[in-house]
């Protein structure tokens, strides 16, 4: 106390001299302000490494009464979860009317519950799937105010994560993904010994697009279920669904090779076709351009785009695509649909017949007379198409040359339509019955997909190139045929 007094007396000494003697004495005051018997360079130094070790004492009070309250907190916190403990124990005791009250809460929230289960059930009529959501609502209602009540009922709050998942994920009532997470988060501190509530977290986190927890909590799920084994033996199908889940959160965050051997561990335990077909389903979606899931990803969103008939984003994002795409596969899928969209909706005809040239082009002889893939057929009936409708607007243009060429190109391979390709050639090539013949037997053999007037018109034209060509036998023949033709089309009509 004595010291600070000196020091008080000396800083007001030095204001003194200051005010009295002007500039010529702030040197000498200067020099009385220095504690006694200290040198300015030793308390230069002195203050440098003080606020390097310590604060003032002022700042340390603070400190202090801070610490007491964070000390205070968690001494809360402790008492807290010890009542978690003692709930977890089933120590913990309500009223007689709280607990009255509580089970009418939980009892009527089940049977939410259950009626929303049924009503569901005989879905997706609309008026089934409102009554459905009047359900889940009244049941979030009724488990919540059990929740109020006794916040430590591990089946009230299971129950009630579930509600919160069904109200975003089929009725997208927003923001109770985050709620069930919430209560489901508590929940796994309480209780750690039921792989049910991981994956119910893994499921909410999966929806919200943090496929890094949807995947821990799927591996915590498997990992208790395992270490219960003792118990319980696993459930298999539910060992299926969690590795299938792990392998969904790796895609999601384009990591392949272990999405892959996630989906190769839950194959074993496939309960069913369905089981089966999912699994080949999502390799073939990680596959779809060897692997790179991020292109898979971009390619469902111009997908929903098509769906949404917003034909030139589809477009614009197909032309963005392409450059990054590091399969001919997934190349020859994208430029397809680029094609479509400029044929059928942007008026862009002429880009989108040389983009589908070029995939025809591309793709092997063998393959396309297989027709083994599903694309491949695709691809061919797009093709043949275009050409078609192209040597369809040529002819109504009366360019019958450049009509030929695009009718005999699209006879020229496998397609669905190809007879109506075959068909339109007959009047073209008619002063050369050998080429007619050609294209009436290549019709005749796909002419499943011709109308009967079609069909007759068809041999009547052939028999005329019969003649043409002095095959009277065939001539004959087929004129059995058209006489049969004639009389079913008449019955009909």
């Amino acid at each position: 106390m004595q010291r600070r007094m000196i020091w008080l007396l000396v800083a007001l000494a030095a204001c003194a001299l200051v005010a009295c003697g002007g500039a010529k004495k702030s040197t000498r005051a200067s020099k009385r302000m220095l504690p006694p018997g200290l040198d300015s360079s030793t308390v230069a130094r002195a203050n440098k490494f003080g606020e390097q070790n310590f604060v003032s004492t002022k700042r340390e009070k603070k400190a202090t009464q801070v610490a007491a309250l964070g000390k205070g907190r968690l001494k809360k916190i402790d008492e807290f979860w010890a009542y978690l403990e003692k709930a977890e124990n089933g120590n913990a005791s309500l009223s007689s009317a709280q607990k009255a009250d509580f089970d009418r809460a939980a009892s009527a929230g089940a049977q939410s519950l259950s009626k929303w289960k049924a009503a569901a059930g005989n879905g997706p009529a609309e008026q089934e799937a409102l009554a459905a959501k009047v359900y889940c609502l009244d049941a979030q209602r009724f488990l919540e105010e059990a929740m109020r009540i006794n916040p430590f009922d591990k089946s009230v709050r299971m129950m009630l994560a579930t509600t919160y998942y069904n109200l975003q994920h089929l009725f997208g009532v927003e923001k109770n993904y985050a709620k069930a997470i919430e209560v489901l988060e508590r929940l796994v501190r309480l209780e750690k010994g039921e792989h049910a509530v991981y994956r119910l977290l893994a499921e909410n986190y999966s929806e919200l697009k943090d496929y890094q927890s949807a995947l821990t909590n799927y591996r915590r799920a498997e990992e208790v279920m395992l270490k219960l084994a003792f118990m319980t033996p696993p459930d298999t199908a539910m060992l299926f669904y969690y590795n299938f889940g792990q392998g969904d959160a790796l895609a999601r965050l384009h990591d392949a090779p272990n999405a892959l051997k996630a989906f190769a561990a839950a194959r074993p335990f496939a309960q069913n076709e369905r089981d089966r077909q999912d699994l080949e389903n999502y390799l073939k979606w990680i596959n779809w351009d060897g692997g790179n899931t991020r292109s898979a990803e971009r390619w469902d969103e111009i997908l929903e785009m098509e769906k949404e008939k917003q034909y030139a984003q589809v477009a614009s994002a197909c032309q963005k695509l392409l450059p990054v795409l590091q399969t001919p596969k997934a190349r020859m899928a994208v430029s397809h649909k680029l094609a479509v969209m400029e044929f059928e909706y942007l008026s862009k005809q002429t880009l989108a017949i040389d983009r589908m040239q070029q995939i025809f082009d591309a793709l092997p002889a063998a393959e396309k007379e297989a027709q083994k893939e599903e694309e491949t057929k695709t691809y061919l009936n797009t093709y043949g198409a275009m050409l078609f409708r192209l040597g369809v607007e040529a002819g109504k243009q009366d360019q019958k040359k450049l009509s030929l060429a695009y009718f005999s190109k699209a006879a020229s391979f496998k397609w669905d339509n190809v007879a109506r390709a075959g068909l339109e050639l007959l009047p073209l090539v008619w002063n050369s019955p050998q080429e007619s013949i050609k294209y009436g037997k290549l019709a005749l053999a796909a002419s499943s997909v011709l109308t009967p007037s079609e069909s007759c018109e068809l041999m009547s034209m052939m028999i005329k190139a019969y003649k043409s060509a002095g095959q009277f036998e065939e001539a004959r023949q087929l004129f059995e045929d058209w006489k049969k033709c004639q009389g079913d089309n008449h019955a009909q009509n």
